[in-house]
């Protein structure tokens, strides 16, 4: 006789709002999970993974969201009916979570020390001293090798990877027996997500920790998963063996899935066109502060002498490990972060320009930052969001003008119309993405630093993404900064290339012929985690 599950969801409905405004985002998933077990759930943005995940972690958001059914049984115990005490008993501590947004799940205002060693405290009594010790301990696990010199950091001072790696080191705090990872390698580089991806199969086979990796990268479904569950529009449509399920889907879903991906090369860029931004020798040396008085011992040089050229309807792709000094390069060029060295916009010197002399520069250079859901307002509408910078800028000389250009934005990128009525968090992290590159393109700028823009989307709307702003560039001569982990997007969008290591230049020039003949052992080892299909997790 087998023994029971681990966790069993059965016929799971999740509902937001109630009446003519009800949204069912789950109509009766079931699934189970067995002990030490890895389970993917996987499906395009807005299908209800990420509904049914924080589902069993009872963390949906009351009375907004509703469940009009079913049951998840966690060791045979029912979640749905078990009270508040018992649920903060259970929450990181036998079942943990990895959030799709490491940025909005840490403390802006605590360093990363205090806030893993609080998860500690809340389940385990012992000396502050040993408390520490295992907060040293977990940051190495996860890829922190001088973990002491990090400790009072805060989490805006780490880049989006590590800062998703400091989310594992929470989750896996307390050494729990189901371990929910929602996009946990979404914000990571290749390199680095093999070896999370490693670190979390090692630790469930030490730990015989259940898995329920919630993704929308089938690459990694295939390394890692045993069982998968593929879900559409709240349902789950397919059920099996990965290695059955992804060798012969049954579900047309299925087969669309894992026919789509980003494909094909960049247009050619116009010949002779002008250059939109220059940049010399830029530099980024963030400060280290210890003692009690936080006197200055060093510095973190995140990007270290950086010269770039970019012109109109040409793409330059920036990439690199996490860390590299990618986003902040980003902003730097945009003097969204304090730097040295000349910047030019357009001719203009931006350096040395305040707020009122680089406003009407913003029209025509915009940004779409990595973490959509830290960005966007909870108290406005979608809407406001995409509207704001309209009406700024005095855009539109009516409400119906500008309700018609909002409308159109959210069009371009796969949104209904409508949904400008809705809120942020009544969307998944992918929809959440496509309105954050809404905001920036109802400006129709000149250029568009794009920070990891499709890192939460779904390979199919990855693709769509990818088309949408070839057919932008070619009809508005835009200019990108592209800057990803996914080196797969980055050759069907770049024209030139920047690879980036430790806030220095390693490698620089036409993306066609990096791609093909890679000079720098650095940029082969990026490109050889990226493009070679036997990897595997074992």
């Amino acid at each position: 006789m087998s023994s029971p599950p681990l966790l069993a969801v059965e016929n799971l409905a999740v509902s937001f709002g109630r009446g003519a405004g009800e949204v069912k985002a789950v109509r009766g998933a079931s699934f189970t999970i067995g002990h030490g077990e890895t389970v993917a759930l996987v499906g395009e943005s807005g299908s209800g993974k990420s509904a049914t995940a924080l589902s069993i972690m009872r963390l949906l958001p009351y009375p907004q969201a509703w469940h009009p059914s079913g049951a998840i049984r966690f060791r045979g115990e029912d979640l749905m009916q078990a009270p508040r005490q018992r649920m903060q008993a259970l929450r990181g501590n036998r079942i943990t979570m990895i959030f799709q947004e490491p940025l909005t799940s840490l403390s802006p205002l605590h360093p990363i020390g205090r806030q893993i060693e609080e998860v500690l405290a809340v389940h385990n009594t012992g000396s502050r001293r040993h408390l520490q010790a295992r907060v040293g301990e977990l940051l190495r696990l996860v890829g922190f090798e001088e973990a002491g010199t990090r400790l009072h950091a805060l989490p805006h001072e780490f880049s989006g990877g590590q800062q998703q790696r400091l989310m594992i080191a929470i989750a896996l705090a307390n050494k729990p027996d189901l371990l929910i990872a929602d996009e946990p390698t979404t914000a990571l580089d290749v390199t680095i997500q093999a070896q999370i991806l490693s670190l979390l199969k090692d630790l469930q086979r030490s730990l015989q920790m259940a898995l329920l990796l919630i993704t929308h990268d089938l690459g990694i479904v295939r390394r890692i998963a045993e069982r998968v569950c593929v879900m559409k529009d709240g349902l789950i449509v397919e059920e099996g063996a990965c290695a059955e399920v992804l060798r012969q889907p049954s579900h047309p879903y299925t087969q669309a899935l894992l026919a789509a991906e980003p494909k094909g090369l960049p247009d050619p860029p116009p010949v002779g066109a002008q250059e939109l931004l220059r940049a010399d020798a830029a530099k980024v040396w963030l400060p280290i502060r210890r003692g009690v008085l936080r006197r200055t011992v060093g510095y973190v040089k995140a990007v270290d002498g950086v010269s770039v050229s970019v012109r109109a309807g040409h793409t330059l792709g920036v990439v690199g490990e996490s860390g590299s000094g990618k986003s902040t390069l980003g902003r730097a060029l945009l003097r969204l972060q304090r730097s040295e060295g000349a910047i030019a916009f357009e001719g203009q010197a931006l350096q040395g320009l305040g707020w009122k002399g680089l406003r009407p520069l913003r029209r025509r250079m915009q940004i779409v930052f990595q973490d959509p859901f830290g960005s966007l307002s909870p108290r406005m509408s979608v809407g406001q969001i995409v509207g704001e910078g309209l009406t700024i800028h005095r855009l539109c000389a009516s409400k119906e003008e500008l309700e018609a250009a909002v409308a159109r934005a959210l069009s371009e990128v796969g949104l209904d119309p409508d949904a400008q009525h809705r809120y942020p968090h009544e969307f998944s992290g992918g929809q959440r993405q496509r309105i954050a590159i809404a905001r920036a393109l109802v400006l129709k700028p000149k250029l568009i630093v794009l920070d990891e823009p499709t890192s939460a989307l779904d390979i199919s709307v990855q693709a769509q993404i990818v088309d949408l702003l070839k057919t932008l560039q070619r009809t508005h001569g835009l200019a990108y900064i592209f800057i990803s982990h996914d080196l797969r997007v980055v050759r069907a969008l770049a024209h030139d290339l920047l690879v980036l290591r430790a806030g220095r230049v390693v490698e620089q020039g036409p993306a066609d012929a990096i791609f093909s003949r890679p000079r720098d052992p650095y940029t082969r080892a990026l490109i050889a985690a990226a493009f070679d299909p036997q990897l595997q997790i074992v």
